[in-house]
């Protein structure tokens, strides 16, 4: 006979691989983006990786639970060689993707700056995009493939130390039973993360760390677990419904008279991943990887404290295009709201004679692009398919912006005016892959990114070089914007908000839009911009504010890591959904280390109140399907 507690201490053997191999990938995950955190002591690191085996264990226990109950079954059969195998299949299938999960992360949360959630899971097979660049991540990120192999091997090799029980006879089941019965409770406290009221979540990662250290704290088999197939919003009710638009609303009515929109064309030009920080005007640098953006600034309106609504491109194009920021874990082109009633700045004009379409060079479906176009009101897509040449395409993301420039340069010259119009680059999206007659034209910069950045921006320059020459480009207001940021050599522009900061520019060639201004701006501001510069008559939906308002007060909002955040002048404010847990002066803390939220109560209140009354008129609009002014105001 064999004691049963040997049973007992060979599942928490097996059961503390997971959590050594969950401490390694946590550790990789600082090491390779230390940057980003803010690890003020050794101590406050030691809290970081103690805080997190509490999200280790609440995630093995789910996912572990049969392999665990197999071990606590009072049965002899649990000692022989096949149920052993079945453990122990069950065991490295779950330890694979474990690796699998969380060092991937290490990459993608370069570009996001947050552990992956289940909406990533829809973005593998969006478009096929994923198994098109698998080959190029594996290639760029080939110490990730060889620390998983390593792990794997260092895994199985612990596993099979540890050896199997000796055959058995049963006895003792009445007290195997309890034990039983101590596992399955101890399992679920595991689960849940403690005796608390309710189990942890991703925002409980914030308690007692700052909100930048939140995603090492998570582990990524957490994050998508706990968002695979959750309902992505729910109501909230901080203020009565009557009271609720005197403290925000998002419908905009810009002009008495309904067909007074200016015959106007209007082109949004979004450069893919474009940070501020690229720029000498708008990143105030010495140099610049963007020379043909910077010249353009001398003769428009520039916005220099603009921030991205999200951190990733399907985000931003409903903010850019459709007002519509992200303010939930899923992006709403792949949520369960993607089917909603939904209009862009082309939807709103198509009723004032407007032609409309939409370019990128992507494969057709790529991030929902296309889709998400029609429906919110563009009349034509072109993509990859609609060019119809692949002596252009670059290998692995799409055509090379040059080449399409061109080409939407050439659609424009044959589209009926007044048109709107958005073209989406794609050149300087990882994994940044120029034409190689330019390799030695654009040199590499400090960072993968520059070099291709240069090249986009190139292309942007000979796109308005040819433009200038046709006989609507002195007709056209120009907006030109980024999808999101990406990589970053200074640390502001790792935090917070810094790794919000995009360039915004109106350019209007005959429209005398000149200046540099300091408001705070965002994405989501441009479409009210476009339709108050048109003299837009009729009222329609849209986040953000004009930001030709003088009156309206700019601000920025945007959500991550299950915090909402609002800009506003010098402070960012942060809230959990139930209240404030940070403000800071961004402008003087570049850091965010000096949280001022209850010694400056006076910006605190007033700021949350506002960003109060955003979050509850997004939840409602989204779940009652009122993102258009006909179905409800």
């Amino acid at each position: 006979m064999i004691r049963y507690s040997l049973h007992i201490v060979l599942l928490l053997k097996r059961l503390g691989i997971i959590l050594l191999l969950f401490a390694v990938c946590r550790l990789l995950f600082f090491l390779i983006n230390h940057s980003y955190f803010n690890i003020a002591s050794v101590g406050e690191g030691l809290f970081v990786f103690i805080h997190g085996l509490r999200f280790d264990l609440s995630v093995t226990s789910y996912i572990f639970f049969p392999f665990i109950l197999m071990h606590g079954l009072p049965i002899t059969i649990r000692s022989s060689v096949g149920y052993q195998k079945i453990l122990k299949i069950w065991f490295n299938i779950w330890v694979f993707l474990i690796l699998f999960m969380n060092l991937a992360d290490v990459m993608y949360f370069q570009y996001t700056f947050k552990r992956a959630t289940g909406d990533a899971l829809d973005l593998l097979v969006l478009g096929g995009d994923f198994i098109r660049l698998l080959p190029q991540f594996l290639y760029d990120f080939w110490y990730l493939v060889l620390s998983w192999v390593a792990l794997m091997w260092f895994s199985n090799k612990l596993y099979t130390r540890f050896g199997n029980p000796p055959q058995e006879k049963t006895s003792g089941v009445k007290m195997q039973l309890l034990w039983l019965v101590g596992i399955v409770l101890m399992s679920i406290i595991a689960g849940r993360g403690g005796l608390q009221l309710k189990p942890i979540g991703i925002i409980t990662a914030g308690f007692n760390t700052s909100p930048q250290n939140i995603p090492l704290v998570l582990n990524t088999p957490f994050t998508v677990l706990t968002t695979l197939g959750k309902e992505e919003l729910e109501e909230v009710s901080f203020f009565k419904q009557d009271e609720l638009a005197a403290v925000y609303s998002p419908v905009h009515q810009y002009s008495a008279a309904p067909d007074s929109v200016k015959a106007l064309n209007v082109v949004v030009l979004i450069m893919e991943s474009f940070s501020s920080e690229y720029s000498a005007v708008f990143g105030n640098r010495s140099n610049t990887f963007t020379p043909t953006l910077d010249s353009l600034s001398g003769n428009g309106m520039v916005f220099l404290r603009c921030f991205a609504n999200g951190r990733k491109s399907i985000e931003g194009i409903p903010a850019i295009t459709a007002g519509l920021p992200n303010l939930m874990d899923e992006p709403y082109i792949t949520s369960i709201f993607a089917g909603n009633n939904v209009q862009s700045i082309a939807g709103n004009l198509a009723g004032n004679g407007y032609s409309s379409s939409f370019y990128h060079g992507g494969a057709n479906g790529t991030m929902g692009f296309d889709a998400f176009a029609i429906v919110s009101g563009y009349q034509r897509y072109e993509g990859r398919k609609e060019y119809d040449n692949d002596a252009y395409f670059d290998g692995k993301w799409g055509i090379f912006d040059e080449e399409y420039f061109q080409y939407f340069k050439e659609g424009l010259d044959q589209q009926q005016q007044p048109f709107s119009s958005c073209f989406v680059s794609l050149s300087s999206h990882n994994p940044y892959i120029i034409p190689k007659r330019y390799d030695s034209v654009f040199k590499a910069g400090p960072l993968p990114i520059h070099q291709s950045i240069q090249y986009a921006d190139y292309a942007m320059g000979q796109f308005f070089e040819a433009a200038a020459q046709t006989d609507w480009f002195d007709n056209t207001l120009f907006v030109i914007t980024a999808d999101h940021c990406a990589q970053a050599e200074d640390n502001y522009y790792k935090n917070r908000v810094g790794m919000y900061s995009v360039p915004l520019l109106f350019y209007h060639p005959k429209g005398g839009l000149k200046g540099v201004s300091n408001r705070v701006t965002q994405q989501i501001d441009i479409l009210p911009s476009v339709m108050d510069y048109l003299g837009y008559g009729s009222a329609f939906v849209g986040f953000g504010n004009s930001v030709f308002e003088e009156e309206n007060g700019g601000f920025a909002i945007n959500y991550l890591n299950g915090l909402h955040q609002l800009i506003q002048a010098d402070y960012v404010l942060q809230f959990n959904g139930v209240e404030t847990v940070g403000l800071y002066n961004y402008e003087v803390d570049k850091n965010l280390s000096n949280n001022l939220a209850r010694s400056e109560s006076e910006v605190t209140v007033p700021m949350e109140k506002l960003l109060k009354g955003i979050i509850q008129s997004y939840n409602y609009r989204l779940i009652h399907n009122q993102l258009t002014v006909t179905k409800g105001s």
